[in-house]
């Protein structure tokens, strides 16, 4: 299990209990992560994990040997950003959550589907979904749009499907992982308002902020 943990880590996977169901009871022990961390140090990297639920392997060196992957996997997550937060919403509004979507959350078609097609701001927001990159088809029935958007998800890591032919989808760590990103950037973004706040000669920059 060693080999197969450490690969994934390499690889840039995010270990949860829905994804790899094996691999986190693994990292679950804490022998076997600090095996693992130390496995990763002499490589520039560390084991981390968000609140117990995820575990992922980050650069705690940043040099011309790795900056290009770096660039690379934060590219991805920013071109991911907006359409999964999109999605969240619209998943949100059509099953009248008060909360976005964790991992562990349960997402079952057959009921957002019905969700959708019974509200027509809903069905528009799909829409608009698949003409952003990340999920863009040319596909206009309703059913063929939500179920492309979902595949994607699968594909990109922020969902599983435990049964290939059911209807039943389970958020994985990776979107924990992208909540944290989201709260990384509103922080940046309040501390740059509050450089401008300071600056009385920036207050039209300010305002562009606001």
């Amino acid at each position: 299990m060693f080999k197969q943990v450490a690969e994934a880590l390499l690889s840039g996977h995010f270990i949860c209990p829905t994804a790899y169901p094996d691999a986190y009871d693994y990292l679950s022990q804490p022998a076997n992560a600090d095996k693992i961390d130390a496995f990763l140090k002499p490589l520039d990297r560390t084991l981390l994990s968000l609140d117990g639920e995820v575990y992922y392997a980050a650069y705690t060196v940043v040099d011309d040997s790795n900056r290009g992957p770096i660039r690379e996997a934060f590219a991805e997550v920013r071109s991911q950003l907006r359409p999964v937060v999109e999605w969240m919403d619209m998943v949100m509004t059509a099953l009248g959550q008060d909360m976005p979507i964790r991992a562990r959350d349960e997402i079952r078609m057959t009921q957002l589907l019905n969700a959708i097609e019974h509200e027509p701001s809903l069905s528009e927001q799909l829409n608009r979904l698949t003409q952003l990159t990340l999920f863009k088809t040319s596909k206009t029935a309703i059913s063929e749009q939500l179920s492309w958007v979902l595949q994607k998800l699968e594909q990109s890591g922020y969902l599983v499907k435990p049964n290939p032919q059911g209807s039943l989808y389970l958020a994985t760590g990776k979107i924990d992982y992208l909540h944290r990103i989201i709260a990384f950037l509103n922080d940046a973004e309040a501390l740059e308002l509050d450089k401008h706040a300071a600056n009385a000669e920036d207050v039209e920059q300010q305002e562009l902020f606001l």
